[in-house]
Parts: structure tokens; sequence; C-alpha cells
């Protein structure tokens, strides 16, 4: 069977051309707006995949912010390497469970069409949550409710186990890992969970 790290390397060259035609993008649009990015904030994607949020994060923090991406395969990295970014933004290849940055230095942390791949989702959020300033904002997001990324998923064999937590689950790795518990959006064509980070 195709590997995680081989579904995700062999379609990185097509992914947004399959995954984002024009009538994605504008939901795509919609979605980011309410993220509540401000011009300004140090932003960090996480799984970032070829890039797909880069853009328009860009457009979001302006000359002032900065955007740190990172994803663990190599080839959607180097699409994402393509996307319209300012020298200060970073762009590289890196595992959620080992975070490369310091403590407490994002506002924001965006994770995009990626968590239900993560292979320990407790330590992907605590990693998450260690990198956010206090009171920084963590976003899990998905342009599928859960129910719809479960059946999307179930078509392919290497992510057919790749499951978003349900709602209780969620709440309980978001307290574990020291965030308030999320304000969840579970909605055909969208889902929103949006937590805090806390001081313990």
């Amino acid at each position: 069977m195709e590997t995680k790290a081989g579904f995700f390397d062999t379609r990185a060259g097509v992914w947004e051309e399959t995954c984002y035609p024009p009538p994605v993008r504008a939901r795509l649009s919609a979605l980011i707006h309410e993220f509540g990015v401000m011009p300004g904030e140090r932003l960090l994607d996480v799984g970032t995949g070829p890039g797909v949020l880069l853009p328009y994060l860009r457009r979001c923090v302006g000359p002032s912010g900065q955007i740190s991406a990172f994803d663990l395969s190599y080839k959607m990295i180097r699409q994402a390497y393509a996307k319209p970014l300012v020298p200060l933004d970073i762009v590289l290849q890196a595992d959620v469970h080992f975070v490369p940055f310091a403590d407490a230095v994002f506002d924001r942390v965006i994770c995009f069409a990626a968590f239900p791949h993560f292979l320990d989702p407790g330590q992907a959020l605590k990693e998450m949550r260690r990198v956010l300033k206090t009171g920084g904002v963590l976003i899990i997001a998905h342009l599928m409710s859960r129910e719809e990324l479960s059946m999307h998923h179930a078509s392919h064999a290497s992510v057919a186990r790749d499951l978003l937590p349900d709602h209780p689950q969620m709440h309980t790795l978001f307290k574990e890992a020291g965030l308030s518990p999320p304000e969840i959006v579970d909605v055909p064509g969208r889902y929103v969970a949006r937590g805090v980070k806390q001081i313990r």
C-alpha cells in the first residue's frame, strides 16, 4: 500500500489544480476571512502543503507581518516556495510533532486541511500551543464538515483512517494541550475549531 508520505509526494505537482479550482478558491477566501488575521501579525501555517493559504495570508498580514510555514512533504514544500512571499517569510520542511520554532513566538497558528493526517494529534496540538504567544489563537480548519471529510478520505486507502476527532475528543485534546475549550463550527462545506492559549 502507498505510504502517507508517498501519497502526498506523488500528488504535490497537481494538488492545487485538482483540489482548488476557482469555485473552491472562492470558498477558501471566505473561510480565511473568518480566521481573523490582522495586519502585522506573525503567523504559522502548519501542514501548508503546496502553500495554498500563503498568498491569502500574505495579503492579510500586510508588509509588517510575517508568515512561517512548514510541511512534512518535501515535494509539497517545493511548490510552496514558489508562492509570493517576502524576505522575512519562512518556508521549510518539518514535522508538526517537533515544531522547529522557539516558544511563544506566533500570534496565530493555522492548521488547514492537515490535522487528521498527524500521527499523534495530542502531541501536535501541544507543539502548536507551545509556539503560540499567551492569548494567541489556534485554528484547525477544513472546507468540509467532519462527516464530509471522513467520506472523502475513505476513497483513498493511504488516508482512509485519517479522521478528525469528534467534538468531545477535540475538547479533550485542546484541554490537555493547554488551550481554551474549542469553538467548533461543523457544517456542510466548513469545519473550524478555534482555541486560545491559556496560562497554565
